[in-house]
């Protein structure tokens, strides 16, 4: 995995700002009692719709170390320093779309959470193809070195998030089998 990772591209639900957050400590706020990790403001301009340019979002980029992001397009356009989380297990995607769902049910005035699933997969198998830096957050409750798979260093503050937020979302992942 690339140092020069700029750009943590996602869909909503999917870990990004944990992600952002675990690439970059210094925009971390807080990590919510839902498992929900809250980073700085101005590092999720770009998973809002907006009118910016190119060039404007291109001079947003600059200003940071990382950001979170669900401008795919964007994205594209900043291949080699964008990392894309994908999801490759059904079960998964399912857990992390009803996530966002609990998280912004505002979303969901104009979609149902089955068209929401529906496009992630759409999305998860078309868009990965082209990006080289990917993270697959399949494993991310079961794989005891999952943080290695980052490929940036992870002290003990971080270490110490990754801990907290699995164990709520685990525990919420869990609970939605049973």
């Amino acid at each position: 995995m690339s140092n020069d990772i700029k750009i943590v591209l996602f869909r909503g639900g999917f870990a990004g700002d944990l992600i952002t957050a675990l690439y970059d400590y210094s925009c971390f706020l807080k990590l919510n009692a839902n498992g929900k990790v809250d980073i700085e403001k101005n590092r999720i301009i770009l998973q809002k719709s907006n009118n910016m340019s190119n060039e404007e979002k291109e001079n947003y980029l600059n200003q940071y170390n990382i950001i979170s992001c669900t401008d795919t397009h964007f994205a594209l356009k900043n291949i080699t320093k964008t990392l894309i989380v994908t999801c490759s297990n059904e079960i998964m995607i399912n857990f992390f779309c009803n996530r966002f769902k609990k998280y912004h049910p505002y979303s969901f005035t104009n979609t149902t959470i089955n068209d929401y699933i529906k496009d992630t997969f759409d999305w998860q198998n078309y868009w990965p193809k082209f990006f080289k830096n990917q993270i697959d957050i399949s494993d991310i409750f079961d794989n005891k070195n999952f943080l290695s798979k980052l490929g940036c260093n992870i002290n003990e503050k971080k270490q110490h998030l990754f801990h907290e937020w699995k164990k709520i979302n685990q525990k919420n992942f869990l609970d939605t089998l049973i």
